[in-house]
């Protein structure tokens, strides 16, 4: 069985192979879905990310709705893990992401949080880069704020190592559309 370390290789790799119009079709897609969802929810608060390397991007939607609030994450610390939240403009931060060069919320104040991921699984738990910053904000996001794993279909339906500390997300979103994990929502 591979390392937890090798998996995520391994993923990333997969993701990376996709060519790139097909990332770029699908994430197109993915931002139509979301202007969709935040129109009928009437979602103008977003915590959302800035793609890195072959991530989701996630830019075209942030450039069509400049009313809306877009929160992004900066890095405040590794141990414990914790980010911050703020608003654009971005700078070059810590491993080379775009963060807030203002960051001033632990908790982001948004009604919708996008939650990257190298893969997904059907119940809604995911695996990042292993430093388990969307973890920690996870365990402590109020529950009125719906949490969206997102990545290409490529990376959903996958098996999950789960752990005791790790978080599900309560959907998922991909350029096939929103899947609810839990009815309630």
């Amino acid at each position: 069985m591979e390392t937890k370390a090798e998996f995520r290789a391994h993923l990333k790799a997969r993701r990376d192979a996709m060519p790139e119009t097909t990332r770029t079709a699908a994430s197109e897609a993915i931002c139509a879905h979301l202007d969709r969802i935040c129109r009928e929810r009437h979602f103008t608060r977003i915590g959302a990310f800035w793609p890195f390397g072959s991530e989701v991007d996630l830019r075209p939607a942030i450039a069509a709705h400049p009313d809306w609030l877009w929160f992004f994450p900066r890095v405040v610390s590794t141990q414990p893990p914790r980010l911050a939240w703020g608003t654009e403009p971005l700078e070059k931060g810590q491993w080379g992401l775009m963060e807030p060069g203002f960051a001033q919320h632990f908790l982001p104040p948004v009604q919708l949080l996008l939650v990257p991921g190298l893969v997904f699984d059907d119940d809604g738990h995911r695996m990042g880069y292993g430093r388990g910053f969307y973890d920690a904000l996870l365990a402590r996001l109020p529950g009125d704020i719906l949490t969206v794993g997102v990545g290409f279909e490529a990376q959903m339906h996958l098996p999950v190592p789960i752990e005791p500390h790790d978080w599900p997300v309560a959907s998922l979103l991909s350029e096939r559309g929103l899947r609810l994990l839990n009815p309630g929502d």
